[in-house]
């Protein structure tokens, strides 16, 4: 059964990407969809938010100052102090705090700027929520905007009365359109939300490391609700690509029908292992179907658990969630968390066209 019969319009996306979408969501009549309930949103969208621009480019000068600003000083300051042991400390020493004091004074001078920045995101923000809540709807699924609600640099911003309005305002919307915290909880604690990189140090340390990492990542664009009798939530959190393109990791939580006793780790060749507090006591699993060797790699505090929970009928759906993409999962306690890398999965809905 479709979801409309309204006359299609004449969308951007070609043909043949909409009848892939319509088959990996298992709907019809997408497009008529789309035509009926998503473009009467547009003109929530006022005239200074529908530039076709990046979301960082009301950005781009407060940071061009910023960046280039320290540059400058901190050759002045290679330039006039001794090279000596002393003076080599001090250029140590001086270069995080000078690159944050650029950063800070560039961030106050164009404060209004990146208010009205805000302004434009916000109205496109409440914008594409509802348009993806429709979206979700027709799933019988809910959807969740931003997950957790304002990330913690901008609440600890919102905080300060020289802070323009618009963060305020920011703050607001994202807390309003937040939720799903236990499901961001369990995958915290799976090891699904950290990124590859490798943090050397004692226990403590990489402990408190991983902590102040996970504050700060960014997540969005969530769903809960019920799928061919599983219930389950599924969010994207944002790893930073650094010189190559971000990569957006789809993390999908189910309950296990009984509590486990070990914790069971899968993953696709070619990906690394999730970080996880037992990592020391996991040991390599022969999977129970050689067909899947050289697709998957599986670890575990319990063989026996590991293969019940990993048999062929489960190592093919994940196979299937993951799409052809890399995938790993972790399953401890009452939860299984699957956490697939790739693009961005919910760029379907560009407002502006």
């Amino acid at each position: 059964m479709g979801i409309g019969h309204t006359a299609p319009m004449k969308m951007p996306i070609p043909m043949s990407d909409w009848a892939a979408i319509e088959a990996r969501l298992n709907i019809q009549d997408l497009q008529d969809f789309i035509a009926r309930e998503i473009v009467p949103l547009t003109p929530l969208l006022d005239n200074t938010a529908t530039d076709k621009k990046k979301p960082r480019d009301g950005l781009d000068l407060p940071a061009s100052v910023a960046f280039i600003g320290f540059i400058i000083t901190f050759l002045i300051l290679m330039v006039t102090t001794p090279d000596n042991l002393l003076g080599n400390i001090f250029k140590f020493v001086a270069f995080l705090p000078l690159f944050f004091l650029w950063l800070a004074g560039s961030f106050y001078l164009f404060r209004h700027r990146i208010a009205a920045h805000i302004i434009k995101r916000n109205v496109w923000f409440i914008a594409r929520s509802k348009a993806l809540a429709k979206i979700a709807e027709t799933l019988s699924l809910t959807y969740v905007a931003s997950p957790g609600g304002a990330p913690l640099p901008l609440q600890m911003m919102a905080k300060y009365d020289w802070v323009p309005s618009a963060f305020k305002d920011a703050e607001h919307i994202l807390n309003d359109h937040g939720g799903m915290d236990e499901a961001l909880e369990i995958a915290h604690k799976s090891g699904a939300m950290m990124g590859t990189g490798v943090v050397i140090g004692t226990r403590e340390q990489v402990e408190a490391s991983n902590a102040k990492a996970a504050a700060h990542i960014k997540v969005e664009d969530g769903f809960y609700g019920e799928r061919n009798g599983a219930p389950f939530s599924a969010f994207e959190w944002i790893e930073d690509g650094d010189e190559s393109a971000d990569i957006y990791h789809l993390v999908m939580v189910y309950k296990t029908p009984r509590r486990l006793y070990g914790v069971t780790q899968l993953r696709s060749r070619h990906t690394g292992w999730q970080k996880h507090n037992e990592a020391a006591a996991l040991k390599p699993i022969a999977l129970v179907a050689p067909a899947f060797e050289d697709r998957f790699r599986l670890r575990s505090t319990d063989q026996v658990e590991a293969r019940m929970l990993f048999d062929p009928a489960v190592l093919e759906k994940v196979a299937g969630l993951a799409h052809g993409e890399k995938v790993r999962a972790v399953a401890f306690e009452d939860h299984l968390v699957i956490d697939v890398a790739g693009k961005d999965r919910f760029a379907l809905i560009d407002l502006h066209t």
